[in-house]
C-alpha cells in the first residue's frame, strides 16, 4: 500500500522493474509507478476523480496496528484497541468505524474464520468493519460481496465541481474547507424535512470564495434559494 498526498494506492501488478498501483477507490483509474522497494515514485499519479482523504491514512496505520499486536501479543482485546486509539489524531476520527467493529477484527485475527453448519458465512463476515451490509448473494458455488450506497458517486460530483472551481488546493490545505465539503455530502444523511435547514446551516460555515460551490450544490442538489 502507498500513501500520498492523502490518496491511497494498493499493488494492482509488479513487473520487471516496478511495481503498479492503483487508487484504492475501484471506481477511480489514478495509478502510479513504483520502484521495486517502493520509495521512489517511477511515474507521478495520474489524476483522481474524488477528493483526497488524508483523515483515512491514520485510520489504515490503526488497523494493521491493532492486527499485529493481536497475532503477536496476548493482551486483551480493549487493551489493544484503547491504547492504539490514544495516539490517533483528533482529525482521523471521523473516518472511524464502530468501537464494535475494531474488536471484531482483533478477534478475527485469533481465531479461523468459520461457517456455519449448512456452510453459510457467520453473521460476522456478512459485514464489513464499519458494519454495513456486505453480502449480496450467496450459494454453494458463488458468493457476491458489495456496499449498498449511491453516496461515493454522490461524493465524486461533488469533487469534480471542487476541482472545476479552482479548490482543489483550498481542499486539500485548509481543513475547515475539506470537513465543511464533507459536510455538504453528510447532507444526504438528513431526513428530507431537514435538508434545506441543513444546507443554510453549513453554508454559513464556508468563505465567501467557495460561494460558486455552493451556487452549484444548491442549484444541482437543493434546488430551492439559500436564505441568508
Amino acid at each position: 500500500m502507498v500513501c500520498y498526498m492523502g490518496f491511497i494506492y494498493t499493488k494492482e501488478k509488479y513487473a520487471t522493474t516496478k511495481i503498479i498501483f492503483r487508487c484504492q477507490n475501484r471506481s477511480c483509474k489514478a495509478r502510479c509507478h513504483t520502484n521495486l522497494s517502493m520509495d521512489t515514485f517511477l511515474s507521478q499519479p495520474t489524476d483522481h476523480n474524488h477528493a483526497p482523504s488524508p483523515e483515512r491514512i491514520p485510520v489504515i496505520e490503526l488497523h494493521s496496528e491493532i492486527k499485529a499486536r493481536a497475532v503477536t501479543s496476548e493482551e486483551s482485546t480493549s487493551v489493544i484497541l484503547h491504547s492504539s486509539l490514544r495516539t490517533l489524531p483528533l482529525s482521523a476520527t471521523s473516518e472511524l468505524p464502530r468501537t464494535e467493529m475494531l474488536k471484531q477484527t482483533i478477534r478475527r485475527q485469533r481465531q479461523t474464520p468459520a461457517t456455519t453448519s449448512t456452510d453459510d458465512l457467520t453473521d460476522d463476515l456478512r459485514k464489513t468493519y464499519r458494519g454495513e451490509d456486505f453480502l449480496l448473494h450467496e450459494e454453494k458455488d458463488m458468493i457476491i460481496f458489495t456496499t449498498k450506497s449511491c453516496l461515493f458517486h454522490f461524493g465524486q460530483s461533488v469533487w469534480r465541481h471542487v476541482q472545476n472551481k479552482g479548490l482543489s488546493a483550498k481542499y486539500k490545505e485548509d481543513e475547515n474547507f475539506r470537513l465543511n465539503v464533507k459536510m455538504l455530502i453528510g447532507l444526504a444523511y438528513l431526513p428530507l424535512s431537514d435538508v434545506i435547514t441543513g444546507f443554510d446551516l453549513v453554508a454559513s460555515e464556508f468563505d465567501d470564495d467557495a460561494e460558486c460551490l455552493l451556487d452549484y450544490f444548491e442549484k444541482t442538489w437543493i434546488g430551492e434559494p439559500r436564505r441568508r
